[in-house]
């Protein structure tokens, strides 16, 4: 078989390949883009022979991810190679919209217009040494070094099952990878695969300023908490005889936002503070009466959390602001000698829940959710639609803070420390610098967020408990399969090549790094620990 994707020439040519199919989030191309893959791989003998290990997983909007497999001849040892091949879109490139995907066009074109951008973008247009285009960095090389990784297998008949999955959506709530998992659960089960490692190549987050190549054991994990709050409307005319649910969610904001109490420190890494993602009174027009249903929805950014701890750390800060804001009203009604309405209570979306079942049946309640959900809004949206429709249900509820969750949610995982993790680990920095003389270095949380998220636990156990209760949207346009989860877990790692600003008009991939040194960094990882009988070339 004559090999396409061996010299740095062939995978460049690749890389252009798939940059070129546009494959924004949302967009046709996304959903063409598999069929791109798929016939890149039936280019290859092996799948021409055994086109039915190539499978497109579905999603339940049109799109689709794709799992080829590669069987050794005996091993029943499998390494995943995971990429995503959706991007952000160009709005941002402006006049250079046109060559977006064209990197030789748009790197040319960055070398005619070099005085528009900033000295380091400046530095490496002049270095020759970077593309450029949108998906370059983000995340097509990751693939691109999977297809050509399952080529050498192929060619030189490793006795390894590597499974090649890369999924669309990743950019935004990661249904592709969902739908993945679950089929890879499926998979492992048919062919009695166990999986000893995923293999992740998202590109480094390169820091300022060096040539560092970094690769990551750990990938941060992000959670959407939220607050419903329900106060008590009333004319501007008359504000006392009201409660402003904007007064009361101020005090809730000021326990959150830049709090440290949800700061997570390790080995020296720290996760950013919290801020408000999402923040809005209720109103659909202008008028003269108070708001009184706010909701707001919260980055967390997590380590070792997983959702059980969370919620109670969660509810606690709140609870924390309710208390200030009740008194600071029950103060300011004094002065006005008006009397306070009854307490504020404080709720979660499952109590909120069993509260209307409770009051009007479950058939009611579930057939005001199926309506809530039947429009185009995303899952974050519906889910506090789901909240103001119960709370307009239950009207004897009166003033009331309710706390949830909102989708997407991407678990905390960390194989650091794991001994074939820290095994890999030395294989990656001693090829990196016996090969190149280049640094590589471990970091222990990828901080881009990443579709790992959804191949191992969290360090601090499963916990998934609270977000599967307390998601209005989980189990009807929400997914997470959690038990599947379980079942693939195995050791973890992201190594890709050196890249800079995802999700900027100047992202760019440095081709040596991409083309030349990755792909012998990712073939001495497999061959060193699970091809002990081979040794690198």
């Amino acid at each position: 078989m004559k090999a396409q994707w061996q010299t740095a020439a062939g995978r460049a040519l690749l890389l252009k390949q798939l940059v070129a199919h546009q494959s924004v989030t949302h967009s046709d191309g996304e959903q063409s883009f598999p069929y791109l893959v798929k016939d890149k791989l039936m280019s290859l003998d092996y799948f021409k022979a055994r086109p039915e290990q190539i499978h497109l997983v579905p999603t339940d909007d049109g799109r689709h991810a794709v799992i080829a497999l590669y069987q050794g001849a005996t091993s029943h040892k499998a390494v995943t190679c995971i990429s995503h091949f959706d991007t952000v879109g160009i709005e941002d490139f402006g006049l250079y919209q046109s060559d977006a995907y064209d990197m030789d066009a748009l790197t040319a074109t960055f070398q005619a217009h070099i005085e528009d951008f900033d000295k380091d973008v400046q530095t490496d247009i002049l270095s020759g040494q970077y593309l450029f285009g949108r998906g370059s960095m983000d995340m097509k090389p990751g693939l691109m070094l999977h297809m050509s990784l399952i080529e050498k297998a192929i060619i030189e008949e490793w006795d390894i099952n590597l499974i090649l999955i890369t999924v669309p959506d990743e950019e935004v709530t990661s249904k592709g990878m969902h739908a993945a998992v679950a089929y890879l659960d499926q998979l492992c089960q048919q062919h009695q695969l166990e999986i000893v490692l995923h293999l992740n190549s998202e590109p480094t987050f390169q820091q300022q300023g060096n040539d560092v190549h970094y690769f990551y054991s750990g990938s941060i994990g992000k959670i959407m908490p939220g607050v419903f709050v329900n106060g008590r409307e009333t004319h501007v005319g008359t504000p006392a005889l009201g409660l402003s649910s904007n007064f009361v969610m101020s005090y809730i904001l000021q326990e959150i936002e830049y709090s440290t109490r949800f700061k997570e420190t390790f080995e020296g890494e720290s996760t950013p503070f919290p801020v408000t993602l999402k923040l809005s009174d209720i109103k659909h027009h202008y008028d003269v009466q108070t708001p009184f249903r706010t909701a707001a929805l919260f980055n967390l950014f997590l380590f070792k959390q997983n959702a059980n701890d969370v919620f109670q750390q969660f509810n606690d800060a709140v609870k924390a602001g309710v208390n200030k804001a009740w008194r600071a009203y029950i103060e300011r009604m004094v002065t006005e000698d008006v009397a306070p309405m009854p307490e504020l209570q404080l709720m979660s979306y499952q109590e909120l829940y069993h509260y209307a079942c409770q009051h009007h049946g479950k058939s009611t309640v579930q057939a005001l959710i199926d309506r809530t959900i039947q429009n185009d809004q995303a899952p974050h949206e519906q889910s506090i639609a789901i909240i103001d429709q119960l709370i307009r249900l239950c009207k004897s509820l009166g003033p009331v803070v309710i706390t949830f969750f909102a989708p997407p949610y991407y678990p905390a995982t960390n194989a650091s420390f794991h001994p074939l993790v820290e095994a890999i680990k030395q294989t990656i920095t001693d090829t990196a610098k016996q090969h190149f003389n280049r640094v590589s270095k471990r970091i222990h949380y990828f901080n881009g967020i990443s579709d790992l998220s959804y191949v191992a636990p969290s360090p601090n156990g499963s916990g998934f408990d609270a977000f599967r209760d307390h998601t209005p949207v989980f189990g009807q346009t929400y997914h997470i399969p959690f038990e599947a989860i379980e079942r693939i877990q195995a050791p973890f790692l992201n190594c890709g090549p050196i890249g800079k600003d995802a999700h900027k008009v100047t992202e760019r991939i440095h081709q040596q790094s991409a083309f030349e040194e990755l792909p012998v960094i990712l073939e001495a990882v497999i061959k060193t620990h699970f091809l002990s009988s081979l040794s690198c070339d």
